[in-house]
């Protein structure tokens, strides 16, 4: 499939990238790049950890077969009937017992009810999904596997159960479709559903809780429990807060939007849950502009040399200064005068500075647009413009682009996803990729991971990649790829990490002559379009990371006898689940599809996360898989630690009688 070689690497070529390895000094501009294969699928399998459910994934398929079949047997009871059987099934099933008789016969009623209000009948795996989900656990099922019907049918169940329900969603679009697509299945059954989004009024948002359902981001639903707490502080411990969220009519209640915490179903459920929990949610309000503090903070980190005033830790994403920094920040600081000579100040603000201009790249972390710094969601490549980053260092990357500095931020409280979600009453989820986080999914929110399987057996071939010596042969190759498939007709989707990846590589196929569709972060208005359209034939798309778009790829029919859609990745993530995202992006639901990954020596996973010490002596993909074991053992160790913290504050106000 690729270039017809052998597998394995020649003798000649091991004992080169052996010497390259101890060198550990790429040699550039060469003619013949370093060419190892490897398969990818080989290197997303590599320290996955098994899931401990094998049991349960079969008992709820073994169920499931027996609720498709009872739904085939209800599937010619007029409407009427139908819905009055409906009545009389919920009264006897009980949320604490989700997978007793009564409820698996409710279950089967709502199949046959969701296939004449919807037009799809529930795959067995889908059943199977819905009770897992309805059980409190987290299923993952593989993209295309029909998760947005699970949820809603899940949600379903659990709202005629008897209690209301949250679906949080990674994005207001998500939150929006998912929501439409569930109501005419509500209607029927009389049940209203809420919508919350950027876009809705603070004063219509209580309203919108008390439905029984109700459908929003993970950012608003979250942000408006922490403005609810702002509002009640005061009182000791979330058992009262609780209770004042219940009781809105009362003087206390008046003016929150949420009622509690009942029932979340959490999609897209990794990104949320382990993602986005790297940075503390903080509610603040914006300060008046101080330009000469950044200007005074960036001059000190000027003064500063690294590697003898301080060390720039790129993997974990640090900043620490050494004795002659500080003795050089305190000769400054005498004739600056003021706040400078305050050590912990000017340490901290040199900090800040060198952080801007060392941890910080634009078009990766950032983007200018309309003249003002706006962040990229390092996971889905989106913009997040209404993120800032916190205590002046957001005014010192403004500083850095010389573009309008704005106020600092001033914090008014804080809160971490973790504890926002631990809080919820009962907790459950879906994604198609959380082995490799099940472990932690256990310990931090006590949900167990159940393998679903897809209703139609993959077709997927994984291609042997590259790994080449440097960025620039590595786009050389990348284009010669994609013009011989463009040249057959297959549609190709590119995959990168950030955005300067993505803005060269488009160059590179211009140059070639190849014709493409572009989308990053910079270039995200007609996304949904965009990404549908990536399976018509001799399509060619670049983009950033996909997690969490939310748009099928249909392929043409031409396509399909072609191969299906294949994808390239040209940069291999920090975690292996975002990887195996962007692969799910072919091969859906039975389709044919491929994907194989160029991949450099140059690339950021290499050059922030391989040790010198372990890559003079791995070779191949094998140095890849263990970088991003790395990282991900950090990352890990950075959410347990914020979650740590977080709930040592917690403890502490609530010593002091407050709620932070």
């Amino acid at each position: 499939m690729f270039d017809q070689v052998s597998p394995s690497p020649t003798k000649a070529q091991a004992v080169a990238g052996l010497s390259l390895f101890r060198q550990m000094v790429p040699a550039q501009g060469a003619e013949q790049p370093l060419d190892w294969r490897f398969t990818l699928k080989w290197v997303i399998a590599q320290g996955t950890q098994p899931v401990v459910a094998v049991a349960t994934r079969r008992r709820m398929m073994w169920l499931a077969r027996g609720i498709a079949r009872q739904a085939r047997k209800l599937s010619h009871l007029e409407d009427d009937v139908l819905l009055a059987r409906i009545e009389t099934a919920r009264e006897r099933a009980d949320l604490r017992k989700p997978l007793s008789r009564p409820a698996r016969h409710l279950l089967a009623l709502l199949c046959v009810l969701t296939q004449r209000k919807l037009g799809f009948m529930p795959f067995r795996s889908q059943i199977a999904g819905v009770l897992v989900l309805v059980s409190g656990r987290l299923a993952e099922m593989e993209t295309g596997s029909g998760k947005t019907l699970t949820a809603s049918v899940a949600a379903v169940m659990i709202a005629l159960m008897g209690e209301r329900v949250h679906v949080i969603t990674a994005n207001d679009y998500l939150a929006a479709r998912d929501a439409e697509t569930l109501l005419p299945l509500a209607e029927a059954l009389g049940l209203r559903v809420g919508l919350i989004t950027a876009d809705i009024e603070h004063q219509n948002r209580a309203a919108a809780y008390r439905c029984a359902i109700t459908y929003g981001s993970n950012q608003e639903m979250a942000f408006d429990y922490l403005r609810d707490r702002i509002r009640l502080t005061g009182e000791v411990g979330p058992l009262r807060l609780t209770f004042d969220m219940i009781s809105a009519q009362t003087p206390r209640g008046a003016g929150i939007s949420m009622n509690g915490l009942p029932f979340a179903i959490v999609d897209e459920a990794d990104s949320v849950l382990i993602d986005e929990c790297r940075t503390p949610l903080i509610l603040s309000a914006t300060a008046q502009p101080d330009p000469d503090w950044a200007a005074a903070a960036w001059h000190l980190a000027q003064l500063l040399v690294e590697g003898r005033d301080f060390v720039v830790n790129r993997s974990g994403r640090q900043i620490e200064l050494t004795a002659s920094g500080r003795r050089a920040l305190t000769r400054e600081a005498e004739e600056m005068g003021g706040i400078w000579r305050n050590t912990a100040r000017r340490e901290n603000a040199a900090t800040l500075a060198l952080s801007a201009r060392y941890l910080f790249d634009r078009d990766e972390h950032y983007l200018i647009e309309d003249g003002t710094v706006k962040l990229i969601d390092e996971y889905t490549g989106r913009v997040s413009p209404d993120r800032a980053l916190s205590d002046g260092l957001h005014q010192l990357i403004e500083l850095k682009e010389d573009v309008e500095i704005t106020g600092r931020r001033e914090v008014l409280g804080r809160m971490t996803y973790q504890r926002f979600f631990r809080r919820y009453r009962r907790l459950a989820g879906m994604t198609g990729t959380a082995r490799e986080v099940s472990a932690e999914l256990r310990a931090v929110y006590g949900l167990s991971v159940v393998p679903v399987p897809p209703p139609r057996a993959s077709r997927r071939k994984y291609g042997r990649g590259r790994i080449l010596r440097n960025e620039a042969v590595k786009w050389d190759k990348v284009a010669a790829r994609v013009a011989k498939l463009h040249a057959k007709g297959r549609p190709v989707l590119i995959a990168t990490r950030t955005v300067r990846a993505s803005a060269a590589v488009s160059a590179r196929l211009t140059e070639a002559g190849l014709p493409h569709e572009l989308l990053n972060a910079a270039q995200s208005g007609q996304e949904a379009e965009i990404i549908a359209a990536a399976g018509q034939l001799g399509a060619i798309t670049v983009a950033t990371n996909m997690a969490g778009r939310g748009v099928d790829i249909g392929l043409a029919t031409q396509v399909r006898a072609l191969g299906g859609m294949h994808v390239l990745l040209t940069e291999l993530h920090e975690a292996r689940r975002i990887d195996r995202q962007v692969i799910g992006r072919c091969a859906r639901q039975g389709d044919p599809g491929s994907c194989e990954a160029f991949v450099s020596w140059e690339d950021p996973l290499i050059s922030s996360f391989g040790r010198a010490r372990i890559l003079r002596w791995v070779q191949g993909a094998k140095a890849f898989h263990r970088a991003q074991a790395r990282a991900e053992r950090l990352h890990a160790r950075a959410r347990t630690d914020l979650l740590r913290h977080d709930l040592r504050r917690e403890e502490q106000f609530g010593f002091a009688g407050r709620v932070e």
